[in-house]
């Protein structure tokens, strides 16, 4: 057997290449829903022409290494880079219950760190990327290499790269439906691409409007074929309330399977049943560098904020609620202590004078004083 990554000779029984660790399985063709991103680099072919061929691929180089980091993060799969464009997909071979938002995401924040790149090296360059969601095919060719997507979805996510203009990030109808809750779009209208009979529609995305993580609100079914689960979390739920003691419930499953309906479907059931008061955190997988985050976003569900709010009207607001709660000294110091400290932990609003370790020790005393009063 011939490794197909480095050509050496491996054993028949071998599963990896004893030289370059390459698998040697070889894995069926799939179906997956996948959501395709192409990425084309405007500039370094007029750059090449007047610029030094290693100077050209020193940029090449620095500017592939900001692209594909970004990629990493919001956890997509590098296809290929050809050229001076980069081929990406989110689906496969880990799929993901928001690939499409990640991939508009990524996009997005490609286009910010390839202009920080072009004012770093004083050179004019941009990017147009297409993205586009559906069905492909994945699987590796008879020929030998990594595993690829393959399907009419490739191409139009092609079309889409090149009919956009520098700078643009253009989306296929099903990304749009998938994101529009979560990205601001201009609609552009259908597009004539070369090789297709049918013009396809296209949308510019502007920028994110809600935060990484932030689940769509949607109509709901009836919850059927869940009563084993349902019933473990009502347990729990009475198990902590007899003893005043606190259960933790780890839910675990594949996405899209309703892990986040259960524990919604159980919120509702002790809202309306026991009048409790529910307070939602939530993690973002990507992008979020606050270790804090979770207890921030408890916290701003429970004083009711939006992330557009200016602080000053945040701290109004909150400032106002303190002094409602009656598991707080009613004096101004103390409210204006607790509040600065959730602001801190929320905004990273620092006060002056204060060093940082002081700040985040403020923040968790203020907010445990912050749910003991509610």
């Amino acid at each position: 057997m011939t490794c197909p990554s480095c050509g050496e000779a491996s054993p028949p029984e071998a599963r990896f290449c004893p030289v370059c660790g390459y698998s040697l399985l070889q894995r069926p063709d799939e179906r997956r829903l996948v959501t395709v991103l192409m990425a084309d680099i405007v500039g370094f072919t007029a750059l090449s022409e007047t610029t030094d061929p290693e100077t050209v691929k020193n940029l090449v180089d620095r500017c592939f290494q900001a692209l594909v980091g970004d990629l990493s993060v919001f956890g997509g799969h590098l296809d290929k880079i050809v050229g001076d464009q980069i081929v990406a997909q989110f689906g496969a071979p880990i799929a993901h219950e928001d690939d499409a938002e990640r991939a508009v995401r990524t996009a997005l924040q490609m286009r910010e760190s390839l202009n920080v790149v072009a004012a770093e090296t004083g050179h004019q360059f941009s990017l147009r990327i297409g993205i586009n969601t559906g069905e492909v095919l994945v699987g590796a060719m008879r020929a030998g290499g990594d595993a690829t997507v393959m399907g009419d979805v490739v191409n139009t996510a092609s079309r889409l790269q090149t009919s956009a203009a520098p700078g643009e990030v253009l989306v296929g109808a099903a990304t749009h439906a998938a994101t529009q809750f979560a990205v601001e779009y201009e609609a552009v209208g259908a597009l004539d691409m070369k090789g297709r009979e049918e013009s396809v529609a296209a949308w510019r995305a502007i920028a994110a409007t809600a935060p990484p993580g932030r689940q769509r609100r949607a109509r709901r079914a009836p919850l059927i074929g869940r009563d084993e689960e349902m019933g473990v979390l009502r347990h729990a739920t009475e198990l902590t309330i007899r003893r005043g003691r606190a259960q933790f419930v780890l839910i675990l499953g594949d996405a899209g399977v309703g892990k986040s309906r259960v524990a919604t479907e159980l919120a509702s059931e002790l809202k309306r049943d026991r009048a409790a008061r529910i307070v939602r955190a939530q993690c973002a997988p990507y992008g979020e560098s606050n270790v804090w985050a979770p207890i921030a976003s408890a916290v701003r569900d429970a004083c009711g904020f939006d992330y557009d709010e200016p602080v000053s009207e945040q701290r109004a607001a909150l400032h106002e609620l303190l002094g409602t709660l009656p598991g707080i000294a009613h004096d101004a110091a103390e409210i204006d202590r607790v509040t600065d400290g959730i602001l801190y932990m929320t905004d990273n609003i620092k006060r002056a004078g204060v060093d940082p370790g002081r700040a985040r020790d403020d923040a968790i005393r203020s907010v445990a004083t912050f749910f003991e009063g509610l």
